[in-house]
């Protein structure tokens, strides 16, 4: 899927204002913005949605994310009034183009500070039921959407609840680099193309909220507006994950999680706030084993 980050007002001006090379402006971006109407609500531009055949609501979707190739030299880095996490202290706009060396996987953030890339896609999500009506990119919720975990790069796999018939996945909101908590607002947005891997698995039980692996974590998310309820409901999460898939009880689980597990802060920007377990593998053995779906519909 190739997906476009949000392309500014006078966009190729702006690159070339903040030192982009002409010949290295990704002309999907001028296309996406001179060809492409707004149709909200949210700011992203997403690319799908991906119909997948014999899924119907009640099903889980598993996404792994195969590979990440970013479609261009740079990133996109802003803030502005009322929003981020001191929108009182920071009352104003800036948006900034961060270049990236390709070669050496880094981002340049001025002569004197360069930090790793490690891409990942923003938005992944299936679609919820029609009957929910139009809903913006911005807030994630449990059908994914906005989740900014940056833990979802490569070699990460995504259980989504299916909410629709087809699934109806979407992604976007190109990530090359971000800290924990994308404070600011926006971490390094840019174009990139992901290849994703579909199973469909078919249970008797219902996901609630997408849980996720990579070769060293499981990952249970929270989601609030408030973040202190995200936390109640990351901890919720987590003790169904382990009751259901390790087979502990609750209050094993809740004993483990205080010892073991790191709870993390996604991100406070997205009207929905989120918080995210890492919990390792290594806990249960040498690879802990992958995740059974047909055990995903513990509810604690």
């Amino acid at each position: 899927m190739e997906t476009v980050t949000i392309p500014r007002d006078n966009h190729e001006e702006f690159l070339l204002s903040e030192g982009i090379a002409e010949e290295d402006i990704l002309e999907d971006e001028l296309t996406v913005k001179e060809e492409v109407p707004y149709t909200g609500p949210g700011p992203h531009v997403v690319t799908g949605p991906i119909y997948v055949n014999d899924a119907e609501p009640g099903d889980i979707l598993e996404v792994h994310v195969s590979d990440i190739e970013l479609r261009a030299p740079y990133g996109i880095n802003l803030f502005a009034p009322n929003a981020g996490a001191l929108p009182e202290e920071f009352p104003w706009s800036e948006t900034h183009a961060v270049p990236f060396d390709l070669e050496t996987e880094t981002a340049h953030f001025n002569e004197d500070i360069e930090f790793p890339l490690d891409p990942f896609f923003g938005i992944m999500a299936v679609s919820p039921p029609a009957s929910t009506g139009r809903v913006s990119t911005g807030p994630p919720d449990y059908f994914g959407g906005n989740m900014d975990l940056r833990q979802l790069g490569v070699g990460t796999s995504i259980y989504f609840p299916v909410n629709t018939e087809g699934a109806l996945f979407w992604a976007g909101d190109g990530h090359a680099a971000q800290g924990n908590g994308e404070i600011c607002v926006t971490a390094a947005e840019t174009s990139m193309t992901g290849t994703f891997n579909f199973t469909l698995h078919k249970t008797d039980g219902r996901l609630d909220w997408p849980v996720a692996e990579t070769d060293s974590h499981y990952i249970t998310m929270g989601i609030n507006q408030d973040l202190d309820d995200a936390m109640k409901h990351a901890v919720r999460e987590t003790i169904s994950f382990l009751v259901g898939q390790k087979g502990l009880s609750p209050a094993d689980a809740y004993r483990l999680g205080s010892m073991a597990i790191d709870f993390n802060i996604s991100q406070v920007v997205d009207g929905n706030e989120g918080i995210h377990a890492m919990i390792p593998k290594s806990l249960f053995g040498d690879d802990g084993g992958e995740i059974d779906p047909a055990a995903l519909d513990e509810q604690f």
